[in-house]
């Protein structure tokens, strides 16, 4: 159900924003820019997206189509050596961040699976003063 709007100013919202987003969003551009492409802030986009179910989707797809711009940017850089090939893994990155973000899990359990550091070992502390022999 699509939130009710607070009085004020008329919305510059426009249903056409539903064809217009996505296909400017394909050429690989943000949510950001395809805002300051229809002329109204960013935040705005997604406060659209709250009150116009089918605008969400809009949304949705044109950062789909975005994130499949730079995913073949990549790949071409990749295939044939012309690019920036920083350039488009840092466009993949920011487009499809739970798909392509570099992430390290480190795990802090012992071996018997608790917190408690394993018995045997001798951890020492060394001071500024041990540091200088």
């Amino acid at each position: 159900m699509a939130a009710k709007r607070k009085p004020g100013r008329p919305t510059k919202y426009r249903k056409e924003f539903c064809q217009t987003v996505p296909e400017f969003m394909a050429d690989g551009y943000s949510v950001k820019a395809a805002a300051a492409h229809v002329g109204t802030h960013y935040a705005t986009m997604y406060v659209w997206a709250k009150e116009h179910p089918e605008f969400y989707d809009a949304l949705k797809e044109g950062q789909a189509l975005s994130a499949q711009w730079w995913e073949k940017a990549l790949r071409k850089t990749a295939l044939t050596g012309e690019g920036s090939a920083a350039a488009a893994i840092f466009g993949v990155k920011n487009r499809s961040q739970e798909e392509w973000r570099d992430k390290v899990e480190n795990d802090h359990t012992s071996s018997d699976g608790s917190m408690t550091p394993v018995a045997g070992i001798d951890i020492k502390i060394i001071g500024d003063d041990a540091a200088q022999d």
